[in-house]
């Protein structure tokens, strides 16, 4: 088992390497006007690409047509409200008097060209979407056409990808060169690997924010980012380490915000036939031989929530009649012997070699390492040998799709939408670009491409609940841990609240003495 003081000398010495690697400190964060808030990501802001555009959606600089309130409810964003009439298509009626950061209005025809903007150029948006045609019916409505009938565009548009741009934003050849809204902050300078400022947008058509600037300061250790706060450096701070948060818990110069919020961390299985977990017996006995209660204890000092499923129970698109998992390896290892494993002494073993698992993982997320490491550990005491390599994502990426893996352990944000569609379709339904686990279950295709054309209803939950049910029983993932949204601020920082959604730094509200 591992313990928690052979994790705590590995972040003691980690955390320890990075502070002697720090430059000097630098200036304290700005006056009572400006709020500096230390970021794990890179904020990107001259590129649609990176990261689905979240950044224009996380600050607020562009707005969608539909928003997810604290409850993950559909609320008017730039649209005031949406019917469908017919079964193919929605009508939006679009908000009134507001304007784009260079002073252009905003209407139909506005949100008509930056959908189509989005869609060519971001190939994600048009699975996600499912568009046929956008239509300007008059200056405030919209018509959407989908290619099906399609419950799930409201909650898709509410996405980061599909935020609104103005012209303004694109260059004469239809190129993306800054992001221009009508969200509350304004874009002003980007400095490459150091910072992105937004100022505030007095014009704003909703409550214009107390602040008068942000500055986003991209920090990806996570050792120097809690420092950054600690020393005065910076006024907020995202993704802290667990080993951070009792501490700063415990002192009164911080305030430390943790909330249940959208995100899963989970293993995607490889199911190809070059891998032993082509077999789902394998997969399924991998599924009950790690213990989620210690996993989160022993790699998250409790900052987390044992995942056994891929939706919380709190998703109310959950299915409460679910199988789920839970820690029983004696039920794992019936499942290694149907499969034709036997247990030599410690280790499970078939023809000879042994049952070895490849498992990749990045860095970039602050819990991404203890948990990718307590996996594998737990599965070691199980009798399963693991090999664990940590890459940046995009080392990893690469790795995955080339099918030369194993297990990938990975962060998904299940509710983000605050609908399945989003995640089991473009996740796991066998023609999904994202889905590079080389698992394809005919079933599971039928029930999502069905439930994305049914309304919400008995009908509905019953068909995303069979489709869970074949999710977890066919088991081509191991969900690990719910997430819980850390972060901490300085303690003149007033009206920070999470969002479960997990992407919104929501500073609208915010104010700094």
């Amino acid at each position: 088992m591992i313990s928690r003081r052979t994790l705590g000398r590995l972040a003691v010495s980690v955390a320890t390497a990075a502070m002697l690697s720090l430059p000097h400190v630098p200036a304290q964060a700005e006056g009572s006007s400006t709020l500096t808030a230390a970021t794990m990501w890179e904020a990107l802001p001259l590129s649609m690409k990176p990261r689905r555009s979240r950044f224009f959606n996380e600050s607020e600089i562009l707005d969608t047509l539909v928003k997810l309130d604290f409850d993950m409810k559909l609320v008017p964003g730039l649209a005031t409200s949406w019917e469908r009439v017919s079964p193919n298509v929605w009508r939006f009626q679009l908000r009134d008097g507001v304007t784009f950061h260079d002073g252009s209005a905003f209407d139909a025809e506005a949100a008509k060209f930056s959908l189509e903007r989005v869609i060519a150029l971001l190939p994600y948006a048009s699975d996600l979407l499912n568009i046929k045609e956008i239509r300007a019916v008059s200056g405030l409505e919209l018509e959407i056409e989908t290619n099906e009938p399609f419950t799930a565009l409201p909650n898709q548009l509410t996405d980061a990808i599909t935020v609104i741009y103005g012209k303004a934003s694109f260059d004469e050849n239809g190129e993306f060169v800054k992001p221009v809204g009508t969200g509350p902050w304004v874009f002003k300078e980007y400095q490459k690997q150091d910072r992105t400022t937004v100022v505030r947008n007095d014009d704003y058509w909703g409550e214009v924010p107390k602040l008068e600037e942000i500055v986003y300061r991209y920090i990806p250790d996570h050792n120097a980012r809690a420092l950054a706060l600690e020393t005065g450096e910076v006024d907020f701070v995202v993704h802290l380490l667990p080993s951070d948060v009792e501490r700063m818990k415990a002192d009164e110069k911080f305030e430390v915000y943790a909330e249940p919020s959208a995100g899963l961390y989970y293993g995607a299985f490889n199911a190809g036939e070059n891998s032993v977990l082509h077999d789902p017996k394998v997969r399924q006995a991998v599924n009950l031989m790690v213990d989620r209660e210690i996993l989160v204890k022993g790699a998250l000092d409790g900052i987390g929530k044992p995942a056994w499923t891929f939706f919380p129970p709190e998703f109310p698109w959950a299915a409460p009649e679910l199988s789920a998992y839970s820690f029983n390896p004696e039920k794992a290892a019936g499942l290694l012997t149907e499969a034709g494993y036997e247990k030599d002494g410690t280790t499970w073993q078939k023809d000879g070699e042994p049952l070895s698992l490849r498992i990749l993982s990045y860095s970039s997320r602050a819990e991404m390492a203890t948990i990718s490491e307590t996996m594998a550990a737990l599965l070691q005491q199980q009798g399963i040998a693991t090999k664990l390599e940590m890459y940046t994502w995009e080392g990893m990426l690469d790795l995955v799709k080339q099918s030369d893996y194993d297990v990938s352990v990975v962060f998904w944000t299940p509710e983000m939408t605050g609908h399945p569609d989003l995640h089991l379709k473009s996740q796991f339904h066998s023609k999904a670009g994202l889905n590079y686990q080389n698992w394809a279950n005919p079933e599971f295709d039928a029930l999502v491409d069905k439930g994305r054309t049914l309304e919400e209803g008995p009908e509905a939950l019953e068909t995303y609940a069979k489709a869970q049910e074949i999710l977890q029983t066919d088991a081509p993932i191991i969900p690990l841990v719910h997430k819980i949204y850390v972060a901490a601020s300085s303690e003149n920082v007033s009206g920070y609240k999470v969002h479960p959604s997990g992407f919104f730094y929501n500073f609208k509200a915010v104010s700094k003495q």
